[in-house]
């Protein structure tokens, strides 16, 4: 087990941990997951997020000469990623991916052997007065990392917000013939927002029961779970968690490479935990023809990636609802394994949780990713952390 800070860029700094199987690497800079790594059969270690071509490494969009290429957005300037958003994704109020968190501690965990690290942000906005406390762990032996965040209104009146968590995720984990599946169903596509620009493969305003059977634009149906060749376009879908149901999650699986990305998230309420009620998925199949997706307004798109999060609601909505003093808790987990079972290249048919891990099954083959998906490492450690 290893941790250790690291300077990246001028003035960015991140934090490193690993086990023997597995690293992640954060930034304090809107506490932006950069890698998530795991090695290939063939040994080659591989990130399992996308850090766009237009990422910057500057100290920020206001003080880089080119800011007006980032249209003046932070989250713009740093996309890319795992990272979670909250109040909103606008740009106009102090969020958790446009501001910098600070460090406060990190170290070893006694009694499952595993390291961590806790950090911070805080908005005293008129309005917008809250706290985000985050703490990232991993285990020994487990290709995952653990993630809780406690959000705390420190303000006077209720805080109304929308949370989420995304990942983006392109080559070499993302190309065609690889498969996106999640547990969520009766999907919905939207409509492209004013300020992209890109064209719709998929009907918005439509609802559909499964991934397979999305309704095209132009007529007929097709898997939107499968990754096509380049298509030009650019869609964001929302579908809803089970309400039976442990987790929420969403897969990414490359049969070439035999690779699996498995995000996760507890699906049942308690005192203190929130938890996500929809699964979203963005695909951009080179159909952002915006700076900076592509290099100027209705330009060649420049990037192919799929984004996968838990969100409380489509974007702009503000459905979670937080009283003067009030904390809840927020638990997610981001695995990335490799597996030995060409099978499981044709995609798994159920996911089932044992006291080792998830269980991707297809019919009698099937492959491991050790996980405590229950949390209880990370609530335990949540619970001395948080309390002091």
């Amino acid at each position: 087990m290893d941790i250790r800070r690291l300077a990246l860029w001028e003035g960015r700094y991140a934090t490193y941990m690993s086990n023997d199987i597995f690293s992640s690497l954060i930034e304090d800079q809107g506490e932006v997951l950069l890698e998530l790594t795991s090695r290939t059969l063939s040994g080659a270690r591989i990130n399992a997020l996308s850090l766009p071509y237009f990422r910057g490494t500057g100290a920020g969009v206001i003080s880089d000469d080119n800011g007006e290429w980032w249209q003046g957005s932070q989250a713009l300037y740093q996309a890319g990623g795992g990272y979670f958003t909250f109040p909103s994704s606008s740009g106009e109020h102090i969020s958790s991916v446009n501001t910098y968190w600070t460090l406060r501690r990190y170290g070893t965990e006694e009694d499952y052997g595993g390291v961590w690290r806790l950090s911070e942000m805080k908005s005293r906005e008129e309005g917008n007065r809250y706290k985000l406390e985050k703490i990232d762990m991993l285990l020994p032996g487990h290709p995952v990392l653990y993630t809780a965040i406690r959000i705390t209104n420190t303000g006077a009146e209720t805080l109304l917000g929308s949370a989420s968590w995304h990942s983006m995720i392109s080559s070499p984990l993302l190309e065609t013939g690889s498969s996106i599946s999640s547990n969520a169903r009766y999907w919905t596509a939207y409509a492209l927002s004013r300020r992209e620009s890109g064209v719709n493969r998929f009907l918005p305003g439509m609802v559909f029961d499964e991934l397979k059977h999305a309704p095209l634009v132009r007529g007929g149906t097709a898997d939107a779970g499968y990754v096509p060749p380049p298509t030009g376009t650019y869609d964001y879908m929302i579908g809803k968690i089970p309400e039976k149901g442990t987790l929420g999650w969403a897969a990414v699986n490359n049969p070439k490479c035999q690779l699996l990305y498995f995000m996760f998230t507890p699906h049942i309420d308690d005192d203190d935990v929130f938890s996500f009620p929809n699964v979203d998925i963005t695909e951009n199949y080179l159909g952002r023809m915006d700076a900076p997706w592509a290099l100027f307004d209705g330009a060649t798109p420049e990037l192919r990636a799929v984004t996968l999060g838990f969100n409380t609601g489509p974007k702009g909505t503000r459905n979670l609802s937080l009283e003067p003093g009030e904390s809840r808790l927020i638990l997610i987990g981001n695995g990335f394994i490799s597996y030995d079972n060409p099978r499981l290249g044709l995609g798994f048919y159920s996911t089932e949780f044992t006291d080792e891990g998830i269980v991707f099954k297809r019919t009698k083959s099937w492959a491991l990713l050790p996980a405590d998906h229950k949390f209880t490492a990370l609530r335990n450690l949540s619970s001395k952390l948080f309390g002091q």
